[in-house]
């Protein structure tokens, strides 16, 4: 918890105490100099149930009964790093993969896109949306593409109720590239990630199952698996993203998920107009990467407010301990 301010310290007997903080200020101040940005993915998917309202738009923040429903998911997410160790102990036991850290999920996701597209030349990309198909059949949109809680989330998410078709399909023709479970409450869960050719990916986060493997050639409507809650999801759905020569694209640009349809017959893809649009995104974030600790604050509070764990809010501050004062900068992505 937020330490008191203590009236005493403009006492001269506690002069050398006071000297000691304004040199913790100053290692703190320097150590926050030299952490560069860093984008933070997301992952994180959140849906909400089929009978309730749909997922605020990218610019708005959610309203204070989906805040309070999301900070109660996001403690549940955290724990001790022996709660970890003891869960990828468990995993490993019954013959699972060990779940990630968020961090983690981040870097394997991106490197497995690199590897996709480290030899494209960058140019525009003409794509033929006649022979395209929308990954599933579900016409709600539960998560646009842009600025969530202070962080970017990549793709359009897809609601999927219960009782209703789930298949996913390959929305262009390509090849399976990458098919991983990150595990049960860690990144993406269960994943796909095709390759369309000439710098074009394609990704389908959360699934239940797949149906396919690496190095499968698939066409556009085929199935890749079955759309489900894998991962770190607080509902069923398609968590979808598509990327050019690694830049995202709103997939909602391209696609009226709506509708159930394509936007264009011939669409596109500049890669200085996402470019444009990504320096734009960032910019709004970079606004929201420091917060100032006010009175009453904790690490948790502050850790949901931004979408983070504890641990990870500690790393970039270099904190030792939970304790924190009215004052102190702290920097959250």
């Amino acid at each position: 918890m937020v330490q008191k301010a203590d009236p005493l310290l403009e006492n001269t007997a506690n002069a050398s105490a006071t000297a000691e903080m304004s040199e913790a200020d100053r290692l703190i101040q320097q150590e926050l100099a030299e952490i560069q940005a860093e984008i933070q993915a997301e992952s994180q998917a959140e849906n909400v149930p089929c009978d309730s309202a749909q997922a605020d738009n990218a610019g708005n923040p959610p309203q204070a009964s989906n805040i309070a429903e999301t900070d109660i998911a996001a403690d549940s997410l955290q724990g001790t790093d022996e709660n970890m160790e003891l869960a990828a102990d468990s995993a490993a036991a019954e013959g699972e993969e060990p779940e990630m850290s968020q961090e983690e999920a981040d870097a394997e996701l991106a490197a497995a896109i690199d590897s996709a597209t480290a030899d494209t030349a960058i140019k525009s990309l003409f794509l033929d949306m006649t022979a395209a198909a929308i990954p599933s059949a579900s016409r709600r949109i539960s998560g646009p593409y842009g600025i969530r809680t202070y962080r970017m989330h990549r793709g359009t998410d897809l609601g999927l109720c219960h009782g209703e078709d789930r298949t996913i399909v390959a929305a262009f023709a390509g090849k399976v590239i990458k098919v991983r479970n990150q595990g049960r409450r860690r990144g993406y869960g269960k994943y796909v990630i095709l390759d369309h050719g000439n710098g074009l990916t394609t990704l389908y986060a959360h699934l239940a199952s797949w149906k396919v493997k690496v190095g499968d050639t698939l066409q556009a409507g085929d199935t890749i698996g079955v759309g489900g809650n894998t991962g770190r999801s607080f509902g069923a759905h398609l968590h979808f993203e598509m990327r050019y020569n690694g830049l995202y694209i709103d997939p909602a640009t391209v696609f009226d998920f709506e509708q159930g349809q394509y936007r264009w017959e011939q669409t596109e893809i500049d890669p200085v107009a996402l470019q444009q649009n990504e320096d734009f995104y960032q910019k709004e974030l970079s606004k929201h990467r420091y917060y100032k600790v006010r009175r009453g604050d904790c690490l948790g509070k502050i850790a949901r407010k931004y979408g983070i764990s504890i641990r990870r809010l500690k790393q970039l501050n270099g904190l030792k301990s939970n304790m924190i004062r009215p004052g102190q900068v702290l920097r959250c992505s």
